[in-house]
């Protein structure tokens, strides 16, 4: 509080008023006179006082009533004031002045050191008021600010997330087309040549894919978005899985790869093991990326086991470039590779290993990392998971693998794009599936009402009318044949609000493009049997 507190001083006679200007001269205040209560009230309503010093024995309005008129004003409800009087002692005075609101009496003729304490203790109650009355605004401005700041992060996360399912809707969408044109020109028995630019192919589409699911990752895991499941699953197949997606690039550059499995570890384990495949596919692919010659070894081994929780530690070691020591500490930071030149020899987002370190440290893990350059690299994490009872866990990859006919199957394909039209009708066509096609939602919702189908294919994002909408105008038309109609929903996001809002909309599922045909067919085939 820079300004100096304010005292009003009333008297209708100037020399009171000059005596008790002197015995506080020492005190750093201003004061304010006033002659007539009529001149008091007035001053009271403009200024801000600390503090009123009021005669009670004037002409035409005394003390007491000046003060009734000043306590009518809401903002002057609490200003202390005293009385100066030469009448205290009579007792009607002294219940008359506190009626009218007053909070202290000083008697004539006045002593100074009595005047100067009772005028310090309020001024310094004023004081603190108003030390609070500025913390209190400072605070309510810090939280107006807060709040802004906080509403503005939300937008422009909104905007981000908004922006990023536009991107994946518009990216994925016409790499479901690439990819799964790709796994029709391979059923149809290419030649030798043939395959071999659809390999080439395959393997562009799946590393630009693979960009754009490391875009996503981490704007879920930036947002908190990100979610853990805990299912049963074995180890050693898993590791073996992992292997066997980098099988084509170990032989093409001549690599080894070996796998050791601690026998401590249980056969099946409870965790994400979806998570933990992308863990390992990040550092195993950076090990075959960055390797030359030699090998790669994974290695799962029990650091540690408290009751039914085992610790697993898992060691990723290649003969690869290495990393310089001072480049170390910065490699799992977001966009960050070891060198520029690194970028434009082996590419990539830069993202890889900092999704790896925050899904390891999400799931209550550490990594670290060992290096010498021209010698290679072993990446180090530890996870824990639940121990399982069971020996292993039922595979049902070679009954999904076979598909069967679906026959007597009648599906309606919402989807505007008509790449994915035909994709979507090739699969259908080889199933057996008798299909309707339709553009858009209005349509959809058209057919839908004129025919009877077993389930509906939806796409979410289409001109007209979007696949949301169409599922909510089905599900309200009044037949029960709509409410039970299978909705399933074909969407290029991944963000857990689109998922949410899936299941919200009355849809009965969702997949996620690009889909491969064993989740196509698996997600449609059980609905045959509900005819």
């Amino acid at each position: 509080m820079n300004e100096k507190p304010k005292i009003l001083l009333v008297d209708d006679r100037e020399k009171n008023i000059l005596v008790l200007e002197e015995m506080l001269g020492d005190l750093n205040i201003e004061y304010v006179r006033a002659y007539s209560g009529t001149e008091a009230i007035a001053k009271a309503a403009d200024i801000d006082f600390a503090l009123v010093l009021m005669d009670v024995n004037m002409p035409e309005m005394d003390g007491f009533e000046a003060v009734e008129h000043i306590r009518k004003d809401p903002r002057n409800t609490l200003l202390p004031i005293i009385y100066i009087t030469a009448f205290y002692h009579e007792d009607y005075y002294r219940v008359k002045g506190i009626k009218s609101g007053a909070v202290d009496f000083i008697t004539k003729p006045i002593i100074p050191d009595i005047l100067v304490g009772k005028v310090t203790v309020f001024i310094n109650l004023y004081k603190q008021r108003k030390a609070l009355e500025e913390e209190i605004l400072w605070r309510e401005q810090i939280e107006k600010d807060l709040k802004k700041a906080k509403d503005l992060a939300e937008d422009a996360m909104r905007a981000k997330q908004k922006f990023l399912s536009t991107m994946s809707h518009e990216i994925r969408t016409p790499l479901n087309a690439i990819i799964n044109t790709v796994n029709l020109l391979h059923d149809e028995d290419p030649r030798e040549e043939q395959k071999e630019s659809l390999d080439i192919l395959r393997f562009s589409t799946d590393n630009l894919l693979k960009i754009v699911n490391d875009i996503l990752d981490y704007s879920k895991i930036d947002a908190g978005k990100i979610e853990f499941e805990k299912v049963e699953f074995e180890m050693r197949k898993l590791l073996e899985g992992v292997r066997k997606s980098f099988s084509y690039d170990i032989n093409r550059k001549a690599l080894t790869m070996e796998i050791h499995v601690d026998d401590q570890i249980p056969a099946v384990i409870f965790g994400d093991s979806i998570r933990l495949t992308q863990i390992l596919i990040n550092l195993v692919g950076n090990a075959v990326k960055f390797t030359a010659e030699g090998g790669i070894i994974l290695s799962a081994s029990q650091e540690k086991k408290l009751e039914d929780i085992i610790t697993v530690r898992f060691d990723i070691t290649d003969t690869g470039i290495g990393i310089p020591d001072d480049k170390v500490d910065m490699i799992f930071d977001s966009f960050t590779q070891a060198t520029s030149s690194t970028t434009r020899k082996y590419g990539g987002t830069g993202l890889g290993l900092a999704i790896t370190q925050k899904l390891v440290e999400l799931q209550g893990g550490t990594i670290s990392v060992q290096s010498k350059v021209c010698e290679g690299s072993t990446f180090s994490f530890s996870l824990p998971f639940q121990v399982s009872i069971k020996t292993q866990v039922k595979d049902d990859t070679l009954e999904k693998a076979t598909f069967h006919s679906l026959k007597g199957m009648k599906i309606l394909v919402v989807e505007d794009n008509l790449v994915n039209q035909k994709i979507v009708s090739k699969y259908l066509s080889k199933w057996e599936v008798e299909q309707d096609l339709a553009e858009n939602g209005k349509v959809a919702l058209q057919k839908v009402m004129q025919n009877r189908y077993d389930l509906v294919l939806m796409d979410l994002h289409m001109p007209e009318m979007s696949g949301y909408e169409a599922t909510l105008k089905i599900r309200s038309l009044p037949e029960q044949y709509f409410q039970n109609l299978p909705i399933i929903a074909l969407t290029a996001s991944v963000f857990l609000e689109d998922r949410e809002k899936i299941q919200k909309f009355g849809m009965n599922g969702f997949i996620t493009k690009p889909f491969n045909p064993s989740e196509l067919f698996w997600s449609i085939s059980p609905y045959q049997q509900k005819r």
